[in-house]
C-alpha cells in the first residue's frame, strides 16, 4: 500500500502567527550565537515569502470577484433595460385596452345596440351602462378641508448624522442619544 501523506496548507493567520513567533525568538537569541540567528533569519525569510504568496493568492481572488461584480452589474443592466421594454409593452396593452373599453365599444353599442343599450355577438352580450368616474380637482386650494388627507414622514438624515458623530468622535465628546459609530478598516488596492 502506498502511503501518501498530505501536507495540511498553513493560512494567513497561521503564517502570520507563525512569523510572529520568528520574529520575537529573534529579539531574544543571543547575538553571538550565529547558527540559530542565521537558522531564524532563513525561516523569517522563508514565512515572508509564504506571506507574499498568501497576499497574491488574496489578491487574485480579490480582482475575481470585482469582474464578477461587473458581469453582475452588466447582467442587472442587461435585465433592466427588458423589463423596462416590457413594462413599455404591458402601457400599450393597457391604453390599447382602455380605448377599447371606454371609447370603441361604447361608441358601437350605441349605434349597432337596441334601443336599452345591449349588443349580442356569437362570443359575448355587451350591456352600455353609466357610471361615475374618478373625482378630477380642479383647485386643490379651494378643496374642503374634510377632503385634505396629510401625511408626515420622518427619516434619519443619516449623512448628517455621520458627519456629526465623526467629528464628536475625534473630539471625544458624547455622542447624540440613540447614534453610535465604530471605526472600520478597509483596504485600498492601487
Amino acid at each position: 500500500m502506498n502511503d501518501v501523506i498530505y501536507k495540511k496548507k498553513e493560512t494567513a493567520k497561521e503564517i502570520v502567527g507563525e512569523y510572529m513567533d520568528v520574529i520575537m525568538e529573534l529579539s531574544i537569541v543571543d547575538a553571538d550565537d550565529k547558527e540559530q540567528c542565521t537558522k531564524l533569519e532563513l525561516k523569517r525569510d522563508s514565512l515572508q515569502t509564504k506571506m507574499k504568496d498568501k497576499v497574491k493568492g488574496i489578491d487574485y481572488f480579490s480582482q475575481n470577484i470585482t469582474q464578477r461584480d461587473y458581469l453582475l452589474s452588466a447582467e442587472i443592466e442587461a435585465h433592466k433595460d427588458e423589463i423596462e421594454r416590457l413594462r413599455t409593452r404591458q402601457k400599450a396593452l393597457t391604453a390599447t385596452n382602455d380605448y377599447l373599453n371606454k371609447i370603441l365599444l361604447p361608441m358601437l353599442i350605441e349605434e349597432l345596440g337596441d334601443n336599452n343599450g345591449v349588443l349580442e355577438t356569437d362570443t359575448a352580450r355587451y350591456k352600455l351602462y353609466e357610471t361615475y368616474g374618478s373625482v378630477i380637482v380642479t383647485d386643490q386650494d379651494k378643496v374642503p378641508n374634510d377632503f385634505i388627507k396629510t401625511k408626515i414622514t420622518q427619516t434619519i438624515d443619516k449623512a448628517k448624522a455621520r458627519k456629526v458623530c465623526m467629528q464628536l468622535h475625534r473630539e471625544n465628546t458624547e455622542l447624540p442619544d440613540g447614534l453610535s459609530i465604530t471605526k472600520v478598516k478597509r483596504v485600498k488596492r492601487s
